[in-house]
C-alpha cells in the first residue's frame, strides 16, 4: 500500500478541492454493467436533435478500439492543472489518455504502448472474427483511490503468447504497483488439457481475454474463454491483490472436469453487487450442476461456485452455438440479475437463489439473438432495453424483480446488425430525460461506416437524432461490435474499428442560435 499516497497527493496537490464528479471507470458504466450513465444534466430529448448536436471531432489511435472508452473527471494532470480526461486502448496494445474537452484538435497528455500485439490469424487461422491483431481487447477498470488504470494485453514474447495485467498511473501512464505480471494459473481438475498429475493449468494459446475487468473486494478479475469454441477451452476468472499485482489471490474455472463454458459474454464485464458478490455467465460446453457449470448463470467467489442457475434446454443450446450471449447485469440496489442469449430470451433472475425452480422469468423478447441491452434504473422500477436480431429496439419494465412480458415501448424500424453497442443516458429517474444510445454497422466490413443513433428512453418509436441524419458532417466510422458508447458531461464517446475513437456533443451556437462550424480533426487511413 506504500505506492498509494503519493498518487493521492499528486492528483490533489495544487488543483485544489474538486465538487462531485461523473466518472465512467468500468466497461458499461458501473458494477452492474447496465450500460447507464444515471448522472447525464446535458443530453437529453430535449437538447439532441439534427440542429443542436453533431460531431465535435475525432481522438486518432494507433489500433482497432475494441475496449470501451474510460472517463475520469477532475484529474490533476502534471503542469495541467484539473482535466477531464478520456482513456482509450487499443489493440495494437496502445494506452492513451486524452483530454476530453479539446477534441478538435485533441490533445493527448500521454500514450504508452504495452508489447507486440499477436497477429490475430495465430489465434484464429482463416476464420476472421477480429483482424489483423489482438493486443488490449477488453475495457480496463480504473481505481481513483490508487490512481491507477488496470489494463490486460496480448502480447507475442520469444515466440509464444502471454497475457499480461498492468496498473497504469492516470496521470503519467507508468507502470505502478509491481506490474505488469503474466497471467498464469492452474486448478485440480481432469478436464480438457489436464495434466497426468490431475492439475489443470491454464493455456494462453486457447483463450482470448474479452470481457471486461472487474475491480471489486479489493481486487482485479480478469475473466477469459475461447476464441471461436477451439477445443480445449474453459472459463477462467484470475483474481489479483488491487495493491500488488505480484500477489494472486483466487483462480476460478467454469468446467474443471469437463470442457466449454467460456466466460466472453460479448465483452461485458462479470458483474458485482454491493456485498461483493461475482456474477457472470458462461457458454456452450459441459454441465453437470456441480463442477461444470457451462450455458449458467453462476455467482462466485474468487475460487469456487456459490450458486447457479441453468437453463432446462441448456444441452440443445449448447449443441445448437445458442449461448447465452447477454449479460449478466443487475438492476442498482438488488440482486436480481438480467441476462440473454442468442434465442431472443429475456431472463430476470432472482440472483439470492439462482438454483430456486422458480428463480427465473424468462421471456421470448426476440425473434434473433441477443448480444447485448441497456437498464434504466427508476425510482420504484426498470426498463430493460433489448436490441435483437431483425427485430426493433424494445423496452420491457421490471417492477420489484417481476419482468412484463409485454413491450412498454418499441422503436420504429430494426437494426440490421445485431452485434451492437448500447447505453441509456438520463437525469437519475427524470421522466424526460432518458436517452437510448446504439451504435450499429456491419463489423464484418472494416471499410463500412457505422451509425449512431438516439432514442427517447420513453418513447423508443422518437428516434432523436441519428449520424446518419447529416451524413456529410456526423458520419461515424466502422464500428467494433459489442462496444457501449460511453456517455459523460455532455459528450458521447463511440469506439471504432477505424482507429479512432469519434467524440459527438452539443453543437457551437452562433448569436443566432444556430450551429456554428466544427474543425473535425481528420480521420486516419487505415
Amino acid at each position: 500500500m506504500q505506492a498509494v499516497w503519493p498518487t493521492i497527493v499528486l492528483l490533489i496537490a495544487g488543483c485544489g478541492l474538486g465538487h462531485a464528479q461523473v466518472h465512467i471507470l468500468t466497461g458499461n458504466g458501473s458494477n452492474d454493467r447496465a450500460n447507464a450513465n444515471l448522472q447525464e444534466s446535458q443530453l437529453s430529448p430535449a437538447t439532441v436533435n439534427p440542429s443542436t448536436f453533431g460531431k465535435l471531432g475525432s481522438l486518432p489511435v494507433d489500433g482497432q478500439v475494441y475496449a470501451q472508452p474510460l472517463f475520469a473527471s477532475g484529474l490533476c494532470m502534471p503542469g495541467n492543472g484539473r482535466r477531464n480526461v478520456v482513456f482509450v486502448a487499443t489493440m495494437n496494445n496502445s494506452v492513451y489518455a486524452f483530454d476530453a474537452d479539446l477534441i478538435s484538435p485533441p490533445t493527448t497528455y500521454w500514450h504508452v504502448k504495452l508489447g507486440t500485439p499477436v497477429p490475430a490469424a495465430q489465434v484464429f487461422g482463416d476464420y476472421r472474427d477480429i483482424y489483423p491483431d489482438i493486443g488490449i481487447l477488453s475495457t480496463g477498470a480504473i481505481d481513483l483511490q490508487r490512481g491507477v488504470l488496470y489494463v490486460v494485453s496480448e502480447v507475442i514474447e520469444s515466440g509464444q503468447r502471454v497475457f499480461y495485467l498492468h496498473a497504469l498511473d492516470l496521470t503519467t501512464g507508468e507502470e505502478r504497483l509491481n506490474g505488469p505480471v503474466a497471467l498464469t494459473a492452474s486448478v485440480t481438475g481432469s478436464g480438457s488439457g489436464a495434466l497426468p498429475d490431475g492439475t489443470l493449468p491454464f493455456d494462453p494459446v486457447q483463450h482470448i481475454q474479452r470481457p471486461g475487468l472487474l475491480l471489486t473486494n479489493d481486487a482485479v478479475h480478469i475473466s477469459l474463454g475461447s476464441h471461436a469454441d477451439q477445443n480445449p477451452y474453459h472459463g477462467w476468472l484470475l483474481s489479483y491483490d488491487a495493491a500488488d499485482l505480484r500477489r494472486q489471490v483466487g483462480v476460478y474455472t467454469s468446467t474443471p472436469d469437463g470442457n466449454g463454458g467460456a466466460l466472453w459474454q460479448s465483452g461485458r464485464g462479470p458483474a458485482a453487487d454491493a456485498e461483493g458478490n461475482i456474477y457472470a455467465i458462461t457458454g456452450n460446453g459441459d454441465n453437470d450442476g456441480v463442477r461444470n457449470l457451462a450455458q449458467s448463470f453462476i455467482r462466485i467467489s474468487a475460487d469456487r461456485t456459490l450458486d447457479a442457475y441453468t437453463p432446462p434446454d441448456w444441452k440443445s443450446m449448447s449443441d445448437s452455438d445458442f449461448d447465452i450471449s447477454a449479460g449478466p447485469a443487475l438492476i442498482a440496489g438488488t440482486h436480481t440479475v438480467v441476462g440473454a442469449d442468442k434465442l431472443g430470451n429475456l431472463y430476470v433472475i432472482n440472483g439470492d437463489e439462482l438454483r430456486g425452480t422458480d428463480s427465473a422469468t424468462v421471456v421470448a423478447a426476440s425473434s434473433g439473438s441477443i448480444f447485448n441491452f441497456a437498464i434504466w434504473n427508476r425510482d420504484t422500477s426498470a426498463n430493460i432495453y433489448v436490441q435483437g436480431g431483425k427485430d426493433p429496439l424494445k423496452s420491457f419494465r421490471v417492477v420489484d424483480g417481476v419482468l412484463n412480458p409485454i413491450p412498454i415501448s418499441t422503436a420504429a424500424s430494426s437494426a440490421p446488425f445485431v452485434r451492437i453497442g448500447m447505453t441509456v443516458s438520463a437525469n437519475g429517474g427524470q421522466e424526460d430525460s432518458g436517452i437510448v444510445w446504439e451504435s450499429t454497422g456491419d463489423y464484418n466490413d472494416a471499410s463500412a461506416p457505422g451509425s449512431l443513433h438516439a432514442f427517447d428512453a420513453s418513447n423508443l418509436a422518437n428516434e432523436l437524432w441519428s449520424s446518419d441524419m447529416y451524413s456529410n458532417r456526423d458520419r461515424l466510422p466502422p464500428i467494433a461490435k459489442f462496444v457501449a458508447p460511453t456517455v459523460a458531461n455532455g459528450k458521447v464517446y463511440v469506439a471504432s474499428s477505424a482507429n479512432v475513437v469519434t467524440v459527438y456533443g452539443l453543437l457551437p451556437q452562433d448569436d443566432n442560435g444556430n450551429p456554428g462550424e466544427i474543425d473535425t480533426f481528420s480521420l486516419p487511413r487505415r
